[in-house]
């Protein structure tokens, strides 16, 4: 019996290794061999129901996914960046999932994700009081890829998965200091309740701000099969195309799962710059499809804000925003 139970547990751990392996990059667990990219053809599809805003989004064979169990989803903790050898630039790139209070106190996950629009206006009230310059992340690439001057206290602002408090909450509040920022939409939830609608990102896009590919289904990239893979990043950016017009550059790893096949596919599907959920804020022209990002989550205090940043510690006055 004894026996039994030592095999039972080391099999147990050997099946979680794999499956860890499978999601998570640079475990040295292969995936099987790469495809190459699929041709995506557009037809005619939808209804009232998948698409409320009144967008007829051009759709492909979806093919089949493989689904990251949610205990490994919870492993894909933030990890930091390594710093290259050779000319780096500095910029914090700052990512924010909801602007808004969040609606359970009991959803941990969800308090982790959400910065109170409080805290937010704070948040931009210091970086506008302080010195520091909000910059366009196409502006910050480019700096990156020649290593060019920015402005002094350069930062970037993004925005994961297009949830409607961001057209709605966020934007106000950016406008009225005159930053920009960029916002990486799930395309197969556009619409969705608590999403933003295609009309809204149009409109987004319109007042200057910058709009990514972030997949289509918010898949775990790394866990999916090639094919799949390509599908999700390839299929986001033309239905994003398709509805703004022109060409959508940037694109976010939904929970910062990708590997060496996910980076090749952004650089070969047109991106210019693939973020990730790696901590960092320098960055080198080598690392443009695994671009770190500094996260911004529930409950950060002003003060935590501006060490992020390296900025002076808020003032009294600064506190008081948030109030």
């Amino acid at each position: 019996m004894g026996r039994w139970t030592s095999s039972a547990a080391r099999g147990g751990l050997l099946l979680l290794l794999f499956l860890i392996g499978a999601v998570l990059p640079g475990t040295g667990i292969a995936r099987q061999a790469p495809l190459p990219p699929i041709a995506i053809v557009a037809t005619a599809a939808g209804d009232d129901n998948d698409d409320p805003d009144g967008f007829l989004v051009a759709h492909s064979a979806r093919p089949a996914t493989v689904p990251a169990a949610p205990l490994l989803l919870g492993v894909l903790t933030v990890r930091k960046a390594s710093i290259p050898a050779g000319p780096v630039t500095y910029v914090p790139v700052l990512y924010y999932h909801y602007i808004r209070v969040n609606p359970n106190p009991r959803d941990l996950v969800g308090f982790g994700l959400s910065t109170p629009p409080a805290a937010f206006r704070a948040q931009m009230q210091y970086l506008a009081d302080h010195g520091f310059h909000v910059i366009p992340l196409h502006q910050a690439v480019v700096a990156i890829q020649h290593h060019s001057a920015l402005p002094s206290r350069p930062v970037v602002l993004t925005f994961d998965d297009g949830y409607t408090d961001f057209f709605a909450t966020a934007i106000p509040i950016l406008q009225s200091h005159g930053f920009t920022a960029t916002s990486f939409v799930i395309s197969g939830r556009m619409g969705w309740g608590g999403y933003m609608t295609p009309s809204q990102i149009v409109a987004a896009d319109g007042m200057g701000f910058t709009i990514g590919a972030h997949t289509v289904d918010h898949v775990a990239l790394a866990a999916q099969a090639p094919a799949r893979a390509s599908w999700e990043m390839k299929q986001s950016k033309l239905t994003l195309e398709a509805l703004l017009g022109h060409p959508v550059l940037d694109f976010a790893y939904p929970y910062g799962s990708f590997n060496g096949y996910d980076m090749a596919q952004a650089k070969s599907l047109g991106f210019e710059t693939a973020v990730s959920t790696l901590s960092g804020t320098w960055h080198a022209a080598a690392q443009l499809f695994e671009l770190s990002r500094v996260r911004v989550g529930g409950g950060l205090p002003l003060a935590s804000f501006a060490h992020l940043l390296g900025g002076p510690p808020p003032t009294a006055a600064d506190l008081a925003v948030g109030l």
